[in-house]
């Protein structure tokens, strides 16, 4: 693949955050950094691009590379002309550290071997990448293609933002190339990794704290991306997703935290299935915050914090499972009576999971989350990690595959660990920061000068640990 092409995959992360810039009224927070700024507005804009795809679809209207540019770049005018501006843009970070240098390193290290395709993850073989290529050809999304019988093995009932994002980077550089796609995993990590920096400063973390939580994160994830071998895959999204969405479950609701979970829901929704309930946990509660809060809301106002919450949602939702139904694309293997007798066989394939070298025993953190629910700020999180690890369960025990279970289990319980592990790695910290020291809220905006000393024994605690 060429230099040139390369810079254009590059830049579509970078034309979601423009596109996603213009709704900035509604997804910027006036205590929002830069960089996690930035982070929302390539999920709001990567919706945008969702839904304007499927009314393309439905209008049969092909995906045309020229065409794709000119209703983006109406979309932001027109944004530009009649939606309200946001509040002032905050500069880069000006207290970047040690911390903030491993993470760059692990980034680093991930995108380079994921260029030489080492680590593509088989699914982007034998799935994403399957059907990115083929909407690319099809200048649009093949629902005939995906019902056909024997292509059951591509998940045809997955939602389709991430093949989406592939066939309009092949679209725009002129083919679809690996190269290009594995750069789009790369864009994923990083912003994970401006989330999980985000959560740290707004949950209270001090800049020690800040610095080895962001330095653990990024190489616990980074070890696991490229030792299980995950480039090219959905699970960044998810990742991605309920990361994002820890700054507003940390601070009190409000509109702007609303519109930032509903655009959060939408893009987890549209990424993958396990999303869709994401989805909806995190409009629950963040709508229960509303009804259960200090300030009880009037009927109106809560109506329309449940409006601005699943809105976005409901408008990736509804369309997907009209298109799914409508093309008969469920499966029968997806769901099945809830047998409890798969208990021992479950729990025991589970144990086995958590010995996942990728992991380094991080794995384990998946379990955290109901010991999360005894800290009232990491509260509203915790309850969004505990349901969908739930949910996960749930499946493992409605599954069609019920000789099959273990295989089931060891096949994917790794994976969905690392949905939901950088976010609760993140609210760990919290909650155990500000245990320590009731005055962490007030050191979240802190940007003194850090002690060298500090910074000595940050890389050390985290080359232990790791």
């Amino acid at each position: 693949m060429n230099g040139t092409a390369l810079l254009v995959a590059a830049a579509v992360p970078a034309l979601l955050a423009l596109l996603g810039s213009r709704l900035a009224a509604g997804l910027a927070a006036p205590g929002d950094g830069a960089l996690y700024r930035a982070t929302v507005y390539v999920l709001g804009g990567a919706v945008v691009l969702h839904i304007l795809l499927t009314l393309l679809d439905f209008a049969r209207i092909p995906w045309h590379p020229l065409l794709l540019v000119l209703l983006g770049l109406a979309l932001y005018v027109l944004a530009g002309r009649f939606l309200p501006r946001g509040p002032e843009r905050p500069g880069l970070p000006s207290d970047l550290g040690w911390g903030d240098g491993i993470a760059l390193f692990a980034l680093a290290v991930f995108l380079l071997i994921a260029l030489t395709g080492w680590i593509t993850f088989n699914d982007f073989i034998f799935h994403w990448g399957i059907k990115g290529e083929r909407f690319h050809t099809a200048r649009g999304t093949d629902y005939t293609y995906l019902a056909r019988g024997w292509n059951w093995v591509l998940h045809p009932d997955y939602p389709n933002l991430l093949p989406e994002i592939y066939a309009v980077t092949a679209l725009l550089t002129g083919r679809f190339e690996m190269p290009a796609m594995m750069l789009q995993s790369g864009a994923f990590f990083a912003l994970l990794l401006a989330a999980a920096r985000e959560g740290l400063r707004q949950g209270g973390a001090d800049r020690f704290t800040r610095q080895t939580g962001l330095a653990l994160i990024a190489l616990a994830i980074g070890a696991f991306g490229i030792g299980y071998m995950t480039a090219g895959g959905a699970d960044w999204l998810l990742a991605l997703a309920l990361t994002a969405a820890v700054p507003p479950l940390l601070r009190p609701p409000d509109r702007v935290g609303d519109f930032q979970i509903g655009v959060i829901a939408a893009f987890a929704a549209a990424a993958k299935v396990e999303g869709v309930p994401l989805a909806a946990f995190l409009v629950l509660v963040q709508w229960a915050r509303h009804l259960l809060g200090e300030r009880r809301p009037a009927l109106r106002e809560a109506i329309h914090a449940a409006l601005r919450t699943g809105l976005p949602a409901a408008a990736v939702v509804l369309p997907w499972l009209g298109r799914t139904i409508h093309h008969h694309l469920f499966l029968a293997l997806n769901s099945g009576p809830f047998t409890l007798s798969r208990a021992p066989g479950i729990l025991a394939a589970v144990l086995e999971t958590l010995q996942t070298a990728a992991w380094h025993g991080f794995l384990w953190a998946m379990f955290l989350p109901p010991l999360l629910l005894l800290h009232r700020r990491t509260r509203p999180f915790a309850i969004v990690a505990t349901l969908q690890l739930l949910f996960y369960f749930y499946v493992y025990f409605t599954s069609a595959s019920a000789d099959q279970i273990r295989v089931f289990v060891l096949s994917n319980f790794a994976r969905l660990g690392f949905q939901v592990i950088p976010a609760i790695l993140v609210t760990a910290l919290v909650a155990w920061r500000s245990g320590w020291n009731e005055k962490g809220r007030g050191a979240a905006l802190s940007t003194a000068p850090e002690d060298p000393a500090s910074a000595q024994r940050g890389v050390l605690i985290t080359t232990a640990l790791l």
